[in-house]
């Protein structure tokens, strides 16, 4: 029966590897090399791949890491509650959680000693998983934030229920010319080329609104115009327009432009249909309109083509068009909150 490879000794391996790039170099066809090294095709081809990717170096065998030296169950709850937290509470310079940052603490707090390539295997076998870490500012009242959760959210929410308001979370963004560019499937010797935009400082600002029942209103700053407390005023009028005859309540950033004379002066003359909440300072991710800005340029927008603003402009209404038809999608930027 033949063999994929990896039941035979390191060093027969390594001869086995370079034998069948040796012979494929000679015009050997796989089928011969793999009946006279007594392994599999797919072995062969797997050997070919990587010597063309990674070069020759690839295919020699990596000396075994030695036997891995095991903590106890103790040891093993110790180290995940110790990981759940950020990894600066622990002295660490930053709250992530590497690696080689977990082998030294595993070092420091038990005396045993991991060697690097154990370190994946240990870490999922606690429940571990890599991910890519969401931002939080360093400015960031934690204590705000669990009190905004714990107190006024709830008292927000049960205050609209009993108004029968409409509960909106609205955002504003800006949207590039030069586009965020996402992955692509390609052939192993292919370079992938987007053509995009070189035009820098050029985009479209774009306010949002979006509540937890799907729905959506949006409007897009008129030409070089920015974002000020009259534009914001605009847009609650035209949120108006869009629901006449509901009762309004709209949850905001503190930015100056939400907290503006003009804007407090609005909302007091319009108290009948309208109140505006301001969110603790520092925590977009508290703000379910921030996944709707990462949804329209990561998939919407992704690797767009427009060249100039006015095909920017069409391009963004045309995809928040389509957000907003997606009333799933956009009641899908409240899970997880």
């Amino acid at each position: 029966m033949k063999k994929d490879g990896r039941s035979l000794s390191h060093e027969a391996l390594e001869t086995c590897r370079f034998a069948a790039i040796k012979l494929h170099k000679a015009n050997v066809h796989v089928d011969v090399i793999a009946d006279s090294l007594g392994v599999t095709r797919q072995a062969v081809y797997r050997w070919l791949r990587t010597c063309k990717l990674f070069g020759a170096k690839a295919l020699k065998s990596s000396k075994a890491t030695g036997s891995e030296m095991q903590m106890t169950e103790e040891q093993l709850s110790t180290l995940k509650k110790l990981l759940r937290k950020p990894a600066t509470q622990l002295g660490y310079p930053t709250d992530l959680w590497s690696g080689p940052r977990v082998r030294h603490l595993i070092s420091e707090q038990f005396e045993i000693k991991y060697h690097m390539k154990h370190m994946p295997r240990l870490l999922k076998g606690l429940g571990f998983i890599l991910k890519f870490p969401e931002r939080r500012a360093i400015e960031q009242d934690p204590l705000a934030v669990k009190k905004w959760k714990k107190d006024r959210l709830p008292e927000i929410i049960a205050a609209a229920s009993k108004q029968k308001s409409l509960l909106f979370y609205a955002d504003k963004s800006l949207v590039s010319l030069i586009p965020y560019i996402g992955q692509t499937w390609t052939l192993p010797d292919r370079r992938p080329i987007i053509r995009v935009s070189g035009k820098r400082g050029q985009y479209v600002g774009v306010t949002a609104a979006v509540n937890q029942q799907g729905r959506m209103c949006f409007e897009l700053t008129k030409e070089n115009e920015t974002f000020t407390a009259k534009v914001f005023i605009r847009f609650l009028k035209k949120m108006r327009m869009e629901f006449p005859r509901r009762f309004i309540t709209m949850i905001v950033d503190g930015a100056a432009v939400h907290k503006a004379k003009v804007v407090q002066e609005f909302q007091a003359e319009n108290i009948s249909w309208l109140r505006l909440e301001i969110l603790p300072a520092y925590s977009p991710e508290l703000n379910p309109t921030e996944k709707s800005w990462r949804f329209l340029k990561t998939k919407k927008l992704s690797a767009s083509v427009a060249k100039d603003k006015a095909e920017l402009r069409k391009g963004t209404t045309k995809a928040l068009r389509q957000i907003k038809k997606d009333n799933d999608r956009v009641a899908s930027f409240f899970e997880k909150m």
